[in-house]
């Protein structure tokens, strides 16, 4: 213990010295240098900042070319799925809903087909109705977040739409998707 408090107070005798000497030297200096140093201190400031400022920009250029890139990547996936109708997607539900529920369920797919009804479920959450079900009774309903009801407001009866949307199986053998956004 007596030797960590020798340490300490040699610690504080050496610091206090050298900051003595800082000062006298900074006494000793002529108006001129101490102007000259100054001067390179904000000069060296200044720098600093600039490379700063720099490297944020370049930081945020960075940022931004990722996500284009990311967008450019999703835009391309989206473009590579292949394109279903609402038929298709009905039928096989119909034929065999295990087999459409290992193509479709949890899985992302554009869908197209003709609005038959564009409406609210009782949670206020939108979502269409395409042509393309067995009967009348068991068209495919794709389910929307209520952030796209100004887009599907513009939207009418008899309108050809394409969806991305993800699979969530069916109920009663009507296909249900959700997760949509108009394409």
């Amino acid at each position: 213990m007596k030797f960590v408090k020798s340490v300490f107070k040699w610690t504080g005798i050496v610091f206090c010295v050298l900051i003595a000497i800082g000062a006298v030297i900074r006494a000793l200096q002529t108006p001129e240098e101490r102007a000259a140093f100054d001067a390179e201190q904000a000069q060296q400031k200044a720098q600093r900042a600039e490379e700063r400022r720099k490297a944020e920009i370049a930081e945020r250029e960075a940022e931004a070319a990722r996500r284009e890139a990311k967008i450019a990547a999703e835009r391309q996936a989206i473009a590579d799925m292949p394109l279903i109708s609402a038929h298709t997607l009905a039928s096989a539900y119909h034929e065999n809903t295990v087999a459409a529920d290992a193509q479709f369920k949890g899985k992302r797919f554009k869908v197209t087909g003709v609005v038959t009804d564009i409406n609210t479920d009782f949670m206020g959450d939108p979502y269409l109705v395409l042509r393309g079900g067995i009967n009348q009774f068991m068209e495919p309903k794709f389910e929307f977040d209520k952030s796209d009801l100004e887009s599907l407001a513009n939207l009418k009866k008899g309108h050809k739409v394409v969806l991305l949307c993800t699979g969530r199986g069916d109920v009663a053998k009507i296909p249900v998707s959700d997760d949509c956004s108009l394409l």
